[in-house]
């Protein structure tokens, strides 16, 4: 084999890009000194080595044959008793002259001494031949035995010594060897001139180059015409990168032996050395014309050719070879190089499968083909073919260094096509950064593999940084392209909306059947929708879901989002269909399907169907804490406060740390009445955390209680939470309310008051207790004490907005009466300053107006206030008349008036409240009238209690967001050709099939049936069988309107909660009878139900 002047090239691992820097590996194994060789194999060393020195070439010739012809007599005279050397005659018998026998017939001495010395030849000649023959046989350490027993018997043995040397040689051990050479090149210099080849090969194992060339040379001095020890000085050369004096001995061996072609590969190893590479291929073209270096000419030629990028001529040149020689395990792995550099991944693939098959001894190439094979497999995306590949090496133990960096990138990349999202991510991770040199090609497929592993697990954020570093290496693939635009279109949608339509438009033009981005636009455009309250965006979303639906009518999630856009633009009905559609194709039941429907049917006025819903919500999620919020609402609005409270004790312990249930708890107990109990409640949200809604609720609590210094304290604590115009508004009114009653100078607290009541106005905000009807309200009332009548007629009449009566039409009916009720007071104040005012007539007006809005003793003092008016102007009839009808009334204060006592206090509405007695009363006498007492009604805010009602619920509209859509990105590591997958090199059409819904029929072999969820239901609603996910509690199309109708015609569901119905704990009637009842002071004016 010739050899390279540079450094020896070890088989490295093969990718791609590098392919054309990379050799064969030398094989590790080292000669068994078992393997078998046939026995007409005797062999002989000689100076052809490696380029490490390490083994040597055998050549079937006689070991000691072509001797040196000039053996003389000299050389003779040291020759072994194997040889008849007379040195090994003993000289202390030398005296023994007699040749003749003994008289007795016996031999003489001289016989028995030529017997003996025969004898001895025999037995050493005998024992040499054994080891000869072991040594052809391959039993180098049975051999060894064999010459150390001869060379015990003859220490001078030559050949024995030679052949004990060439045993170490061939297993290995050279420095063992050294000795016996260096006695023979001492003792014998002319014996044979492979003595100084094989004394350099040793001195080279044992890394000592100098002397090995130093011992050859003296060999050249010994043969001056010994070609092979110039040219394996020539190699030492090489190897110490000598090159002038290399070329020298290489061209004495051309010039002594033009025909033997080792001399042209070591020149042309040299002047590779001296990187004149075209040089060298002349001196390779030569070596070719050299019938015993022809074939390795041809190889190194290819090499050459190959690094320089000339691969036709390289593929010549190895085609030749093996054209010559088909079972060339280096052909053909060079030749795979060459292909690879070409890009002919089948047919590189074809020739590494044909080096690994001749290579089947030395196992020289094996370990680098196979992880090449591997390479090629990972090119080709076909991980789990690389993955095998990979195996046979490790099987084989010819696995190479290398090859555990692409075992863990194959491996990595399994984990995600095996949906371990977290798996695959983390060892993608390690390998992203480590930046081994082997995955430099594929670094770019790490970050975009690590990408599509973020995009699934949701980190959009993280996979989008990923996605924009693979781009900035190598460009993106269709699949990871798209991914990026997804996940960029994902986080911009939390700041710009507009932006992530267009880009969820643009994913979309990559995958045209892929229904993901339509998911993303509708829900998009569903979000917009809410933020600029236009229902032709939800329009539009539900258009896009509907053809999202059409291209893939299996997917249970569309029909569930179509629903919750159908929810939202307020057709409960199609709604309803949509959500059974989506649990009859779901795999399995999920409870947000059943919230959603029961929200539908709370819509729908079917409130027990909802609870069961809700029920069987938490039935499939204990811990969904929304299902026992709503149905603790439907429970109160059905009267059953049991099932409430329970539900909102549940909704606590499934969200203990969460203080917005704790104040959902407090508002339960609000409508309850349970203001100590719901104050406890909102100050236990606050410990968990303080929140803006907890101290406002709290604060409502205190203004109930009539006390409004807590009122002020616990809106300041919100103020410091965030200063908002809301709560600054009603710590001013508050404020002025309480500071407005000063007895020791009244008029001066009135006008502070009414300062900052101004001041509140001017603000044009609304606060959370205190609105803009009841700041004009308390204005009125000051400048009515101030005697200001006419500011206070405006002031009053202010309060009657038209915005607020417009909003009427919309209200409940309990809102309703309670607004009509404010409004007859109002009109009640304006009648008290005209009276003030003399202004009787329109007085009269007033009061007579406000009349059909009264009931009770308030009726009856009116009616007296009337008479009193009747009487003044002298109209004694009409005055009687009414006087009468307000007896009936409030016989107490009209019998008052008429027996004439003294200070009558005429005080309908609140003008007897708490607050409102803190104030004085006006005195008025209408002509001739007895004189009485009146005072304009008002009392403290009206608090507006928390609703049970459902409105359209934000949680569910939640479900349908951009990052509620489960994120199922498109595998980059498939290969699409023309709208299909390619796994084979037959191109597979794929009709109507999404990436996505591939991916998903890997998951599972075979189809799975849909479970029906069916169980007893809960003894709440009787215990009866039911089958939840096929059985609907609504009918379909037309017949819905008429149903529903009768339905409730049969419930007998009532809109005023506020009145006792027949399903109501007697603890709730009372007190809601009591609430309603003309002796609780405060609750017409501040509870609202």
């Amino acid at each position: 084999m010739s050899l390279r002047a540079q450094a020896p090239i070890a088989a490295a691992p093969i990718v791609i890009q590098n392919i054309n820097k990379t050799r064969y590996k030398s094989s590790s194994k080292e000669p068994s000194s078992t393997r078998p060789r046939s026995i007409d194999s005797q062999r002989r060393l000689n100076s052809r080595v490696n380029k490490s020195f390490t083994v040597h070439h055998e050549t079937p010739t006689a070991l000691c044959s072509n001797r040196n012809q000039s053996f003389t007599i000299e050389k003779s005279r040291n020759i072994s008793l194997g040889c008849s050397t007379p040195k090994n005659k003993n000289p202390s018998k030398g005296n023994i002259r007699s040749t003749s026998k003994l008289v007795s017939g016996h031999p003489c001495p001289r016989d028995l001494e030529e017997r003996e010395i025969l004898y001895r030849k025999e037995i050493i000649n005998s024992l040499f031949e054994r080891g000869k023959s072991e040594m052809k046989l391959g039993e180098y350490t049975t051999a060894l035995g064999f010459f150390k027993k001869v060379l015990k018997e003859d220490p001078n043995h030559v050949e024995a010594i030679f052949d004990k040397a060439s045993c170490y040689i061939y297993l290995g051990e050279h420095k063992k060897a050294i000795p016996d050479l260096l006695t023979l090149t001492k003792d014998y210099p002319y014996y044979d001139r492979q003595v100084y080849s094989a004394l350099a090969m040793c001195f080279v194992a044992v890394g000592d180059l100098i002397t090995a060339v130093r011992q050859i040379s003296r060999g050249l001095i010994k043969f001056p015409k010994f070609v092979e020890g110039y040219i394996t000085r020539g190699k030492l050369y090489n190897e110490q990168k000598k090159w002038d004096k290399a070329i020298l001995d290489f061209h004495k061996a051309i010039e002594l032996n033009g025909n033997d072609g080792n001399g042209y590969l070591g020149l042309a190893d040299a002047l590779l050395g001296m990187e004149d590479s075209r040089s060298a291929l002349k001196m390779l073209g030569s070596a070719i014309q050299c019938p015993n270096t022809s074939m390795q000419a041809l190889l190194q030629r290819a090499k050459i050719h190959y690094e320089l990028h000339e691969n036709d001529k390289a593929l010549k040149d190895l085609d030749l070879l093996l054209a010559n020689k088909n079972d060339c395990t280096e052909a053909f792995y060079y030749k795979a190089l060459v292909l690879l550099s070409q890009e002919n991944l089948s047919d590189a693939a074809l020739c590494l499968e044909q080096a690994i098959k001749y290579d089947v001894y030395e196992q020289k190439f094996t370990g680098a083909a196979i992880y090449n094979l591997g390479a090629i497999k990972i090119k080709q995306k076909d991980y789990y073919g690389a993955m095998h590949t990979f195996q046979r090496s490790i099987s084989n133990n010819v696995d190479i260094k290398e090859q555990s960096v692409l075992i863990a990138y194959t491996d990595a990349i399994l984990n995600l096509m095996k949906r371990k999202f977290k798996e695959g991510v983390s060892m993608l991770s390690k390998i992203i950064k480590k930046r081994h040199p082997v995955l430099q090609e594929f670094l770019g497929n790490c970050f975009a593999y690590r990408g599509y592993g973020l995009a699934s697990l949701g980190s959009h954020e993280k996979a989008l940084k990923d996605f924009m570093a693979s781009s900035r290496i190598q460009p993106l693939d269709n699949a990871s392209e798209y991914n990026m635009l997804i996940s960029q279109a994902i986080v911009v949608s939390e700041t710009d909306l507009e932006t992530a339509l267009s880009l969820f438009k643009s994913a979309a033009e990559h995958f045209p059947k892929n229904t993901e981005p339509l998911a993303y636009q509708a829900a998009t455009l569903l979000k917009l929708s809410r933020l600029h309250n236009k229902t032709a965006l939800a329009d539009q979303a539900g258009v896009l879901l509907t053809k999202a639906i059409e291209s893939r009518e299996t997917e249970s999630e569309l029909y569930f989002y179509r629903g919750i856009v159908l929810y939202f633009l307020g057709k409960p009905i199609d709604a309803v269909t949509d959500m059974e559609s989506a649990m009859e194709k779901s795999e399995e039941n999920m409870p947000m399907h059943f919230l959603a429907r029961g929200l539908c049917y709370v819509t729908l006025k079917l409130i027990k169907e909802a609870i069961e819903d809700f029920s069987i919500a938490i039935q499939l999620d204990e811990k969904l804490a929304e299902a026992y919020f709503y149905r603790g609402r439907c429970a109160y609005l059905l009267d059953d406060t049991q099932l409430a409270f329970l539900d909102f004790q549940k909704l606590i312990v499934a969200k203990p740390k969460d203080p917005i249930v704790h104040v959902h708890a407090g508002n339960l107990l609000m409508l309850t009445n349970s203001i100590e109990d719901a104050t406890k409640a909102f100050s236990n949200a606050n410990s968990i955390k303080p929140t803006i809604t907890a101290y406002v609720q709290s604060a409502k609590c205190s203004i109930i209680n009539r006390d409004i210094d807590k009122s002020i304290e616990e809106l300041t604590k919100a103020c410091e939470i965030d200063m908002k115009n809301e709560i600054t508004l009603d710590i001013s009114v508050l404020q002025a309310i309480k500071d407005a009653h000063k007895k020791e100078d009244l008029k001066g607290s009135l006008t502070k008051s009414i300062n900052l009541l101004s001041q509140a106005l001017k603000s044009n905000s609304e606060g959370e207790i205190c609105k803009p009807k009841q700041v004009h309200w308390y204005k009125g009332i000051f400048n009515f004490f101030l005697g200001d009548f006419e500011k206070a007629q405006s002031e009053f009449k202010n309060s009657l907005s038209k915005k607020e009566i417009a909003e009427m039409a919309n209200a409940s009916p309990i809102e309703q009466a309670m607004v009509e009720k404010e409004n007859a007071e109002l009109i009640y104040n304006v009648a008290l300053c005209y009276i003030l005012e003399e202004y009787y007539e329109a007085a009269f007006m007033h009061l007579h107006e406000i009349l059909p809005y009264t009931e009770g003793s308030d009726r009856g003092k009116l009616l007296l206030l009337i008479g009193i008016l009747h009487l003044g102007l002298e109209q004694t009839d009409e005055a009687r008349e009414f006087m009468v009808e307000g007896f009936k009334f409030d016989s107490e204060t009209v019998s008052a008036y008429l027996e004439e006592k003294k200070d009558v206090k005429i005080l309908p509405f609140n003008s007897g409240s708490t607050y409102a007695s803190r104030f004085p009363m006006a005195r008025i006498k209408v002509k001739n009238t007895n004189p009485v007492l009146i005072r304009p009604t008002f009392n403290l805010p009206r608090i507006r209690l928390p609703v049970m009602d459902f409105q359209t619920e934000d949680f569910i509209l939640d479900q349908f967001g951009v990052k509620s859509i489960k994120s199922k990105p498109e595998a980059p590591w498939l290969n699409r050709v023309n709208g299909g997958i390619q796994f084979t090199e037959n191109i597979q059409e794929i009709v109507s099939q999404t990436v996505s819904e591939s991916e998903e029929e890997e998951d599972s072999k075979s189809d799975k049936e849909s479970k029906k969820f069916s169980e007893e239901s809960s003894s709440l609603f009787g215990g009866e069988n039911r089958t939840f996910k096929s059985d609907s509690a609504l009918p379909k199309h037309d017949e819905n309107d008429d149903i529903i109708s009768e339905y409730l015609k049969r419930q007998n569901i009532k809109q005023e909660i506020g009145t006792p119905t027949e399903g109501s704990s007697s603890d709730v009637k009372n007190r809601l009878q009591f609430m309603l009842s003309p002796n609780y002071e405060m609750s017409e004016d501040i509870l609202e139900f």
